[in-house]
């Protein structure tokens, strides 16, 4: 398995940028391990494509990254050395040596100007805004994370709360 370098934690934020003068909208969903993020944001996916809404997501994860760990071409060719692009007509991924340095500016520049909403898991400590998901058991968030613009509880419709934020800011209400 490769090693990836990093810091690895999960939640997201929100952010405006212009590519080609269209607004696309960064949005993380904070909280920690088992708040619920993952789910979210699956459910939430479908419900965005129905809308026409053109999403991407980053994300941040405490594992290394397998991709094509079997001894395939394309592990061999990343563990001798290379930056691999795969293409099978269907999709692209690619894998890439980073900088330690690289954060969610980078990786939001890789994604480029195609999409509407881009979805960072990750990223907590960030000065961006972000909605945060408490656990099952938690009462609120904690004190040093910044730029809480939503808390959303275990109990609440989560689904419903993020999708109006997404709605409104992409002007589709």
């Amino acid at each position: 398995m490769v090693d990836m370098p990093g810091r690895y934690f999960t939640f997201v934020y929100i952010f405006f940028t212009m590519k080609d003068n269209k607004k696309v909208y960064l949005l993380g969903i904070s909280g920690f391990k088992g708040s619920g993020k993952t789910t979210l944001i699956e459910k939430l996916l479908p419900s965005l494509k129905q809308l026409n809404v053109k999403t991407a997501i980053i994300k941040h994860t405490s594992e290394p990254l397998a991709v094509d760990e079997s001894g395939g071409d394309t592990a061999r060719f990343y563990r001798a050395g290379a930056d691999v692009l795969g293409f099978d007509g269907r999709c692209v991924f690619t894998k890439s040596r980073i900088e330690d340095d690289f954060g969610l500016n980078d990786a939001r520049e890789r994604l480029g100007g195609r999409y509407d909403l881009v979805l960072a898991e990750g990223f907590k400590n960030s000065s961006l805004e972000k909605i945060w998901l408490l656990r099952e058991n938690d009462n609120h968030p904690p004190r040093e994370i910044e730029n809480i613009i939503k808390v959303l509880s275990w109990d609440d419709d989560r689904l419903r709360q993020v999708r109006l934020v997404i709605e409104a800011e992409l002007g589709l209400v």
